[in-house]
């Protein structure tokens, strides 16, 4: 259960990176687009596979190794069904997790016990754009592309404003 020596060093290096912790392999197909989503900002994270359910020790230790390092980081929490690894891994550490169910809507996550205090997401698209908003005040590089994206949203609306009204304009005879 060792952490790769070079994502210590990132995290160290206090970045903003993020672990995501999803509860069996067969999870993949939606890790692979939370970590497109993560790839965006172009923020380090590591994989892991527990099972809250089938290796409910080891969770809590996992986490705490990784609570061990010095460093902005936080945890996505991929497990559908009963979803127990969201509020277990909330819960056994005091930094912020995103719940990312393969499932959505899942409300296993949001209805977690007291102590639990995962947040949610349910487009895995979007994970990455929040820990790049959550880390931003620390990394440049985050917040310059969050900028660049807003920017570029802003500009296709006005266009997209721009056109429809002359559209529509045009359409009464204005």
């Amino acid at each position: 259960m060792t952490i790769d020596d070079k994502f210590k060093e990132l995290v160290e290096s206090d970045t903003g990176c993020v672990v995501i912790l999803a509860g069996s392999g067969s999870d993949r197909p939606h890790i692979e687009k939370i970590a497109a989503g993560l790839e965006v900002y172009g923020i380090p994270y590591e994989v892991r596979v527990f099972s809250a359910h089938k290796q409910s020790q080891q969770v809590p230790f996992i986490i705490g190794e990784y609570d061990k390092l010095n460093g902005a980081l936080g945890y996505i929490f991929v497990a559908g069904g009963s979803d127990a690894l969201s509020g277990t891994g909330s819960f056994c550490s005091y930094r912020p997790g995103v719940s990312c169910p393969p499932d959505n809507p899942n409300e296993s996550c949001l209805t977690n016990p007291p102590g639990s205090s995962n947040a949610y997401i349910a487009r895995p698209e979007n994970v990455g754009r929040f820990f790049a908003q959550m880390f931003s005040y620390l990394n440049e590089t985050y917040r310059d592309k969050l900028a660049t994206e807003m920017t570029k949203k802003r500009e296709k609306l006005k266009a997209d404003d721009d056109k429809l009204r002359r559209e529509f304009a045009a359409r009464q005879g204005r």
